[in-house]
């Protein structure tokens, strides 16, 4: 009887994850584009609030108005926060998975560009770039295989950006679910 070693289980089972937390960050792009969709503009706001100053019998209907649709807009929210939940948790998963395989076959350089690709979802991009670099320690024929340098830089550039935003007052929480959602 044969069976496929644990590393490579691990493997599997990492992309799994990541095929997962690939089909939350659909889903929650898809809810953030709804919800931008149904929430009122500045400029929406300010007509209904004179429209409901000129005429204040309609004052109430157009405040019973925009109370349903804030209970509607917080709904969308917190299905929002629940699938970015699901999207990290698979993330972690994935990540946790793949760190595994590398600890288990230290000789496959797959298993280290599969945990590079996993922290970097997981916006861990230095730490994806150390995965990465050691992956072509072990086999430098794996740069071109995967573009490792394009994937290295991309990261770096990503670094910067998320330090600038932390600059301008992006914070944990908001900036992993603007960073998730953008396209």
């Amino acid at each position: 009887q044969h069976s496929l070693p644990k590393g490579s289980i691990l493997m599997k089972r990492a992309r799994a994850y990541l095929q997962r937390a690939s089909n939350h960050r659909h889903t929650l792009r898809t809810l953030v584009t709804d919800l931008a969709d149904t929430v009122p503009s500045a400029s929406t706001m300010k007509i209904l609030y004179q429209t409901a100053s000129a005429h204040p019998p309609i004052s109430i209907p157009i405040f019973h108005r925009l109370a349903t649709d804030s209970k509607i807009a917080q709904s969308k929210f917190r299905q929002i926060r629940y699938r970015h939940d699901m999207y990290e948790f698979a993330l972690l998963h994935a990540v946790q998975d793949s760190l595994r395989s590398t600890q288990i076959s230290p000789d496959n350089a797959y298993a280290y560009v599969l945990a590079g690709e996993c922290l970097a979802e997981l916006r861990k991009l230095k730490e994806s770039n150390e995965y990465y670099r050691r992956a072509l320690e072990i086999d430098p024929d794996i740069m071109e295989l995967y573009e490792m340098e394009g994937l290295m830089e991309k990261n770096r550039v990503s670094e910067e950006f998320m330090e600038v935003a932390r600059a301008s007052g992006f914070s944990g929480d908001t900036l992993r679910l603007a960073l998730d959602v953008a396209v």
